[in-house]
């Protein structure tokens, strides 16, 4: 019985938080299979170790690659063993954390991401109405004492009934305007169309549609010059 007991007890405590293929079950939203959806958007980066210790230096497997759109997300040194200040958006609004923590926790060495720095995606948490990102630079920077690092933000992203009646389209849409994958960053900065982008793709670069033509599997969106066409929800021409 106390073998029983003690086995129970460290697997409470080595249980992790949510992340990227977990499913949790104190996430609602995830029992209806909206953040299992929403967690394919974003394919996680694999870093190594170095002992015991996380190495965000070195990339095990690579993720898929985002765009930061916006400046005002603070990042450090990506193996700092400090706390990492994080950056909270809510409702369009990008705020950083505040208070003895947060001061205490800036080094001579953070900085905020800029717009169009490329990043990955290393961790993706969701708990009640706020999904956590950890973002790690693909690039690496050399500072003034000749040493080569990524930067590491910490960002959480504050969303209304997130795990009641918030789908993933919706969520994902809120996130875009703050990264976004490389395909829709450079449409929106291009204004132009693809074969092969998504409907929200799509509005993300030219703005919502004058007029939506449903065709069954084929759909229209049609604009004051021109019209674009999608099969199963792709961009397979453009008139």
């Amino acid at each position: 019985m106390r073998r029983m007991i003690v086995t129970a007890i460290l697997s409470l405590a080595f249980c992790p938080m949510f992340a990227i293929g977990q499913t949790p079950t104190e996430n609602k939203a995830d029992q209806k299979g909206e953040s299992t959806d929403f967690a394919s958007y974003y394919p996680a980066t694999k870093v190594g170790h170095q002992g015991l210790r996380i190495d965000y230096n070195r990339i095990e497997h690579p993720g898929a690659v985002f765009t930061v759109r916006v400046p005002g997300i603070y990042a450090d040194i990506a193996d700092t063993p400090q706390y990492i200040v994080n950056t909270e958006i809510e409702n369009s609004q990008i705020t950083q954390g505040r208070g003895f923590v947060a001061a205490m926790s800036k080094t001579g060495r953070s900085r905020e991401l800029k717009p169009g720095e490329t990043v990955y995606v290393t961790k993706l948490q969701i708990k009640n109405n706020i999904i956590h990102f950890e973002l790690l630079t693909t690039e690496q920077t050399v500072l003034g004492d000749g040493e080569s690092t990524r930067y590491r933000a910490e960002v959480n992203f504050h969303i209304d009934n997130l795990q009641t009646t918030a789908k993933a389209p919706e969520v994902k849409k809120i996130i875009d305007a703050i990264f976004t994958d490389a395909a829709t960053a450079n449409a929106v900065e291009s204004k132009t169309v693809d074969i092969g982008m998504s409907t929200e793709q799509v509005k993300q670069a030219l703005g919502n549609p004058d007029k939506i033509v449903n065709l069954g599997p084929k759909t229209i969106f049609v604009y004051k010059d021109i019209k674009v066409i999608f099969v199963d929800s792709k961009v397979s021409d453009v008139q």
